[in-house]
C-alpha cells in the first residue's frame, strides 16, 4: 500500500472513532446572551424547586431571578455547583428537585428619590412645567385642538402631534377620542425641552440586538430544518450518510450525531453542531467535493450566526442582516421590519426571497394578515421566538371590504357620501327665488339639503349672482359642481358645506401598537373625514385581509370613491 493510501486510511479511522464518542462528551451550553444587569444572588444558600412539564432551565433561571441571558449563565454556573448530580443541563424532568441559589433582597434601593433619579421620571414640578392636561369635549379632534390650543399651522401640527403620540401612549389611536377623556398635550408648542416618560414600560424600535435571543438545543434542529425548507432542501438526522473519498475509500456519517442538510442546488453542508470534526478531516471533505461544506458550530455562538453560514454555504442563496423596513405590498402601502433577508445570489435569476426576524415574546409578532399580504407580494416572514423557536401569529382576523360610494358622475359621487354620512339629500328638487305680481322665478337643484344651519343647494348649472345674492340672504349656501372637477374637489367641497373636517394625507397605523414596539406600519393616503364617525376614503382597492386588520385593531370605518 502506497504512502499517501496509508494517510488516507489513517484519516477515515480517526474521522470514523471521532463520531462514534459519546455525544454528552462534547454538550455544550448555550452560551448566546447579552448582559443587562447583574442580580445579587448567594453562592452558599439555596432553595428547593420542583420542575414542572415543559420547563427547561434557562426558563426557570430567568423567571426566577428576571435577569438577561448573560446574568442566566453565570447563576447557571450555581445552579451546577448546588445540584452535581445533575448531568445533563438539558435533561430535567416534572417532578425532579433542584437546588436554585437564594436570590438577595440587599439589592433593592431605599428611597424614592434614588429611584426617580436612576429611572429618569421627572418631579411632579417639573410635569407640570412641561404638560397640559386637557380635557375632551364633544365634538374636538387631536389636530383641532392643537390648531385652537397652539394657533398651529398644518405644517406644526404633524410635528405636535408626533410629541402627544409620546405623552399619551396608552392611547392606541389618537383619531379615536371621546368626549370627558383626559389628554396630555406640551404645555408650548415650541418647547425643546425633552418630554417625560409617562409610560409604564416603552419598548425601544427594531434594531439590531433583537435577534439575541436563546433557544433550546432541542429546538435549533426544528429552526434550522424550517429555514432550510424554504430553500427547497432537507435536514438528514437518523441513518448513515456516505462520502465518497478517492481512490477507493469512503466515510460514513452518523446524521443523528452530525447532521445533513442536502440543497435542491446540489449544495451538501454537514452540521457539526458540537464542534467534534477536525480541521484536517474538514479540508479533506471540501477539497474532495466542491459541493460539500463542513460548518462547525462554536461554543457561544448564536442561532442566527449559524443560520447565515448555513445559507451562505448553498449555491444559490445569500443572507444578509439589513435591520430595515421592507416594503410588502403597496395597496396599502404596508412595512414591515426585517432582520435578515434572504435573496438568491447575483448570479443566479429568479425570484424567492424571504426573511427571518428573532423576537422575544408573542405581542411582538407580525399580525397574520400582514404576514399573508407579504407573502402574497413575494416576500415570506418567518420568524423565531426566544426560547420557542419557530412562532407565527394565530390571531384571528375577519376580512372585509370597504363600502363603495357611488361615483358615476360628480353630482352622483356628492349624493352618496351625504347618504354614507347620515344625510338625506332631495334630488331634483325646486326651489322658488321670487314670487309676487304675477312674476315667479324659481331654479332646480341638483341635490337639496336641510340642515340646522340651513338649507344647502347643490348644483351643476352656474347661478347668476342676483339670484345667489337673494339665496345668501335667505341663509341658503349654494355649492356649485361641475362635471370637470376631480372627486377629490367634489368631496372636499360637499365637507366644506357641511362643515365637518376633511383631510388629505398619509395616516400612519402602527403594527404593534398594541404593547409599544413598532414592528412595522401601514401608511394610508386617504381623505379623513369626519369628528365622531371618521371614515376614510381611499381611491383604490385594499386587501381584504388588511382592510379586517385596520378595522379590528383601529375601529377603521374604508370607504372607497
Amino acid at each position: 500500500m502506497s504512502r499517501r493510501n496509508l494517510q488516507g486510511c489513517f484519516l477515515i479511522v480517526i474521522f470514523f472513532l471521532i463520531l462514534t464518542y459519546p455525544l454528552h462528551a462534547f454538550s455544550k451550553e448555550d452560551t448566546a446572551y447579552i448582559s443587562l444587569k447583574r442580580v445579587g444572588v448567594s453562592k452558599h444558600q439555596s432553595d428547593a424547586y420542583v420542575v414542572k412539564k415543559n420547563e427547561w432551565l434557562f426558563d426557570i433561571i430567568q423567571r426566577r431571578y428576571k435577569v438577561s441571558k448573560g446574568e442566566a449563565y453565570r447563576i447557571l454556573e450555581l445552579v451546577k455547583q448546588f445540584n452535581p448530580q445533575l448531568k445533563d443541563l438539558n435533561a430535567i424532568y416534572p417532578g425532579q428537585k433542584l437546588l436554585f441559589p437564594r436570590k438577595r433582597s440587599s439589592e433593592k434601593m431605599s428611597t424614592t428619590g434614588a429611584t426617580n433619579q436612576a429611572s429618569g421620571v421627572l418631579s411632579d414640578k417639573k410635569r407640570e412645567d412641561i404638560i397640559l392636561k386637557y380635557v375632551v369635549k364633544r365634538g374636538d379632534h387631536v389636530s383641532g385642538i392643537i390648531h385652537r390650543e397652539f394657533g398651529a399651522s398644518q405644517g406644526k401640527i404633524y410635528k405636535i402631534l408626533e410629541r402627544v403620540r409620546h405623552l399619551n401612549p396608552k392611547i392606541r389611536n389618537l383619531d379615536r377620542i371621546y368626549p370627558g377623556q383626559t389628554l396630555l398635550f406640551p404645555r408650548k408648542a415650541e418647547e425643546r425641552e425633552p418630554l417625560p416618560d409617562v409610560s409604564e414600560e416603552m419598548e425601544p424600535l427594531p434594531d439590531a440586538s433583537r435577534d439575541v435571543i436563546a433557544i433550546p438545543e432541542y429546538k435549533i434542529l426544528p429552526v434550522i430544518s424550517h429555514i432550510v425548507g424554504r430553500m427547497y432542501g432537507a435536514v438528514i438526522t437518523d441513518g448513515s450518510y456516505c462520502i465518497p473519498v478517492p481512490p477507493s475509500g469512503e466515510v460514513k456519517i452518523d446524521c443523528s450525531r452530525v447532521p445533513v442538510i442536502e440543497i435542491n442546488d446540489g449544495s451538501i453542508i454537514l452540521l457539526d453542531l458540537s464542534n467534534r470534526i477536525p480541521a484536517d478531516l474538514k479540508r479533506v471533505v471540501e477539497s474532495t467535493w466542491e459541493n460539500y461544506r463542513v460548518i462547525s458550530v462554536q461554543e457561544g455562538e448564536g442561532i442566527s450566526s449559524i443560520l447565515e453560514r448555513i445559507i451562505d454555504a448553498t449555491e444559490v442563496y445569500k443572507a444578509r442582516k439589513v435591520n430595515r423596513y421592507e416594503n410588502v405590498g403597496n395597496t396599502p402601502i404596508v412595512k414591515v421590519s426585517v432582520e435578515w433577508l434572504v435573496s438568491k445570489k447575483p448570479r443566479f435569476k429568479g425570484t424567492g426571497s424571504y426573511a427571518f426576524n428573532f423576537v422575544s415574546r408573542s405581542s411582538q409578532l407580525v399580525p397574520l394578515p400582514v404576514r399573508d399580504y407579504a407573502n402574497k407580494n413575494g416576500l415570506e416572514i418567518i420568524e423565531i421566538m426566544d426560547g420557542l423557536g419557530i412562532a407565527a401569529d394565530d390571531e384571528v382576523y375577519q376580512s372585509c371590504s370597504a363600502q363603495v360610494l357611488d361615483s358615476g358622475s360628480n353630482m352622483e359621487l356628492a349624493k352618496s357620501l351625504l347618504e354614507i354620512l347620515g344625510y338625506s339629500p332631495v334630488k331634483d328638487a325646486g326651489i322658488s327665488i321670487l314670487v309676487g305680481d304675477g312674476l315667479a322665478l324659481s331654479m332646480k337643484a341638483d341635490l337639496l339639503l336641510n340642515t340646522e344651519d340651513g338649507r344647502i343647494i347643490i348644483t351643476s348649472n352656474s347661478v347668476r349672482d342676483q339670484v345667489m345674492n337673494i339665496l345668501q340672504k335667505r341663509g341658503d349656501k349654494v355649492v356649485f359642481i361641475s362635471r370637470e372637477e376631480s372627486r377629490e374637489k367634489v368631496i372636499e367641497n360637499i365637507m366644506s358645506a357641511i362643515k365637518s373636517p376633511c383631510l388629505n394625507s398619509y395616516f400612519k397605523f402602527p403594527l404593534s401598537g398594541r404593547n409599544g414596539k413598532e414592528s412595522g406600519y401601514i401608511s394610508l393616503p386617504a381623505l379623513r373625514l369626519g369628528d365622531d364617525e371618521i371614515l376614510y376614503l381611499v381611491d383604490y382597492d385594499v386587501d381584504r385581509e388588511i382592510c379586517g386588520l385596520l378595522n379590528k385593531e383601529y375601529k377603521m370605518t374604508l370607504v372607497r370613491y
